[in-house]
């Protein structure tokens, strides 16, 4: 039986046949000093170990009379538990949905009764606390499991410990039940309902089938530049398409690699020097960061002056840009002084900040800026940006040997899947349009909304696009999002949006105007580049302070004056404001994702991007 024709879990089971007590995860444990470490070594887990918890939470569940097609969901952080977990649901013929961690319980509330998902598993007293409060509300709701913490006084609740416990004490009467329902899984089955973030209302389930799932890592594992014994690092949300499909799961797919699990997000930058992955999938603002670190500190970190770093880069542009990847000639000398740059300084970078194995990033989730990009390809660090949708997960990319900086590539390759991949192509009016294994079977519950979103089998993304000569696509905005302006010129604000945070010192940027005469802005800065430059100007004070201080408001307008010049005269910014505060997921202004939720915004602070036309 070809690995093509399993679910993700009968591939699973086959690796953990194969690999035994070879190690598959690297994982932290409180208490672990260093971080990831235990006794002098790497905390692992093996296959083994791995597919032993897996069947018995799966059990645990059975025990409980979890039965296939059962909904279940889960609301925690990215760890090997949250896989365990996964795996199981979906070996017994469960059905996953997916919760971010950072919902509020109301949130995570109306996910779990839209789907009507009897057990839910969530980690954290808090997150466990503020279910069991909206207990009464979820009559359908007959188990809450949590994760790394107590189970509480609740009934309701039962920790995982306990639940593998109960799964090892029924074993004898289960092993077998459980092992024919591995067997019995078939591709057409639903595996998971995948949440969109909700940047346009509420959340919607996009169903995927276990063949969406094998599709994905099938294909996907066939273009990633990956080596055997190599370390992937995960730290995205699971909950999010981008790290469900493409991150553990292809690695288990392969089945020749160490997936290591951060410790949370707010680590991500610490876990890179301990753990020294080789791969890693990112959100742009994780780059955009790095990118900020390493020109504000290149004295430290790359061992030049930024004058010197200039020059640096220039020279690794002739070579890694224009020669590598847009096959112009390039001289010896500029190579000979590229290895120079590379062994000496650029190397210094990817040890300081990466932990030194680092070999690429796949970037998604949100547009990436073609400067930042090209940065990382020019210190040594690959990016490969791909387009996806929580509808359809990946539908075109770059890939090695095929990158265009700029676009998010060509159709995502398909070649390693029996009859052909999926299809991406842009309808009459730029939309892009996808169709194949990748696509999701519809919104639960929803089918108006599938019947808007799904015609005669192709996804409408909603999404506005070209397409070169060479089938590389540029995306250029969301239709909804497109502004007209009072002269009805049409602006596509993510494009600006992007160029404008191009700049260390800003965080966000929402571009404004639609019917107006004009564009403005709303810009917030962010808080460690915003101390920086408030040393170099001289000035003093807190966050709230700066943004206000006249200098710095200079300092941004400058920076607007200096983007303005890249952009067409009707998409210039000529007035903005700027927030006393950074927006952020906990008010409502961001997604799960870290995506600008547009009508939020304007509802908030629409006054103030009203004041800047009262003239």
């Amino acid at each position: 039986m070809r690995d093509s024709d399993k679910t993700i879990v009968q591939i699973f089971w086959s690796r953990v046949q194969e690999k035994g007590d070879q190690p598959l995860f690297i994982y932290h444990q409180e208490g672990d000093f260093p971080p990831f470490t235990h006794e002098g070594k790497l905390r692992k887990m093996s296959w083994n170990q791995v597919g032993a918890k897996v069947k018995q939470i799966g059990m645990g569940l059975m025990a409980l009379g979890a039965a296939k097609g059962d909904k279940i969901s889960i609301m925690a952080t990215t760890s090997p538990e949250w896989v365990m977990v996964d795996l199981a649901l979906l070996s017994i013929g469960g059905e996953t949905g997916s919760i971010y961690p950072n919902n509020l319980p109301s949130q995570a509330q109306y996910i779990i009764n839209d789907l009507g998902s009897r057990f839910v598993f969530v980690e954290g007293e808090q997150r466990r606390d503020g279910l069991v409060k909206l207990k009464e509300q979820s009559p359908q709701l007959e188990k809450i499991i949590t994760i790394n913490c107590s189970a509480g006084p609740d009934p309701m609740c039962i920790s995982l410990q306990d639940l593998i416990a109960l799964g090892r004490e029924n074993q004898s009467e289960l092993s077998a039940s459980f092992e024919e329902a591995v067997t019995a899984g078939k591709l057409s089955d639903i595996a998971s309902y995948i949440y969109t973030s909700g940047t346009t209302g509420v959340p919607k389930g996009a169903v995927h089938t276990h063949e969406s799932l094998t599709y994905t890592v099938c294909t996907g594992a066939a273009w990633m530049p990956i080596q055997p014994g190599w370390i992937d690092l995960s730290f995205l949300p699971m909950a999010h398409i981008f790290e469900q499909f493409a991150g553990p799961f292809l690695d288990i797919y392969r089945g020749d690699v160490l997936i290591a699990f951060a410790r949370e997000l707010d680590t991500v930058a610490q876990d890179f020097t301990f753990v020294k992955p080789h791969y890693t999938r990112t959100p742009p603002r994780l780059l955009e960061k790095v990118y900020s670190t390493v020109w504000s500190k290149t004295d430290v970190l790359a061992d030049l002056s930024p004058d010197g770093f200039q020059e640096a880069l220039a020279t690794a542009r002739l070579v890694r840009v224009e020669g590598a990847l847009e096959g112009k000639e390039v001289s010896e000398d500029s190579r000979r002084k590229l290895e120079n740059l590379d062994e000496h300084n650029f190397a210094h970078i990817r040890q300081l900040v990466f932990g030194g194995n680092l070999q690429f990033f796949v970037s998604g989730g949100a547009p990436l800026s073609e400067e930042i990009n090209e940065f990382f390809w020019k210190i040594g660090l690959p990016v490969y940006e791909l387009y996806g949708m929580t509808e359809t997960g990946g539908a075109t990319t770059n890939v090695p040997e095929h990158v265009r900086l700029g676009t998010v590539g060509r159709s995502w390759p398909g070649d390693a899947w029996p009859g052909g991949g999926g299809q991406t192509r842009l309808s009459q009016e730029g939309e892009i349009l996808m169709k194949g294994p990748n696509v999701m079977i519809g919104y639960y519950n929803k089918p108006e909304e599938t019947a808007e979103s799904l015609k005669e089998g192709w996804m409408h993304s909603g999404d506005v696009a070209e397409v070169d000569d060479g089938g590389y696509f540029t995306i250029t905005d969301r239709i909804k999002d497109i502004l007209i302006t009072a002269g009805g010129k049409n602006v596509a604000p993510a494009g600006i949006e992007a160029l404008i945070k191009e700049e260390p010192l800003v965080s966000q940027v929402v571009v404004y105007g639609d019917r107006k005469k004009y564009l403005t802005a709303l810009i917030t800065l962010d808080e460690e580049e915003l101390e920086e430059r408030a040393k170099q100007l001289g000035i003093k004070g807190g966050y709230q302070e700066l943004t206000s201080h006249p200098a710095m408001e200079e300092e941004v307008a400058r920076i607007v004056r200096r983007k303005n010049d890249n952009l067409a005269r009707f998409e210039t910014i000529k007035n903005f404001v700027i927030l006393d505060h950074d927006l952020s997921i906990e008010a409502g202004d961001l997604t799960p994702t870290l995506k600008v939720k547009r009508k939020e915004i304007f509802k908030k602070y629409g006054s103030l991007m009203e004041g800047l036309y009262a003239e």
